[in-house]
């Protein structure tokens, strides 16, 4: 198990976002579960999250792995692609928020979505997602929703 997020190797799709230091947050353990089949955007992802100073993160490339992570890595937050490969994030959503932990059903979700769709945000609401980022995530607007948990 993946703890602790590396720098991604540099190149032209993983270059790492660098912070306004007036922006920048300190290093926290908040514990974040990245769910997305695609490691290009996952490693993204990671890189954005380490450069915000979030460093004890976990990747699941599929939403049967993402089930069993979200009870053994009891993540504070699981930032979730709503385009997966064995289900929707939706689909996912509901599985997460019918789990038999509490603490599993509790977890705020935050979608991540491949583009920008009418109603998204009304529907990510419903499902129980605190709210929809689209790719590539925003590095300021991802710190935002990732502040509202500490």
């Amino acid at each position: 198990m993946q703890t602790h997020c590396l720098p991604a190797p540099r190149g032209p799709s993983f270059e790492c976002y660098d912070p306004d230091p007036a922006l920048a947050l300190g290093p926290t353990n908040l514990r974040i579960l990245i769910v997305n089949e695609d490691m290009r955007s996952a490693d993204s992802l990671k890189c954005t999250l380490h450069e915000l100073g979030y460093f004890t993160t976990f990747t699941a490339y599929s939403a049967r792995r993402a089930l069993v992570a979200a009870a053994d890595f009891s993540p504070a937050v699981v930032l979730l692609d709503l385009e997966l490969p064995d289900m929707t994030g939706y689909q996912l959503a509901y599985k997460l928020r019918s789990h038999f932990q509490q603490r599993v059903r509790r977890m705020p979700l935050l979608a991540i979505a491949e583009r920008v769709v009418s109603g998204d945000a009304e529907l990510t609401r419903a499902a129980g997602f605190m709210g929809c980022l689209t790719k590539p995530v925003p590095p300021l607007e991802l710190a935002k929703m990732l502040r509202q948990l500490q």
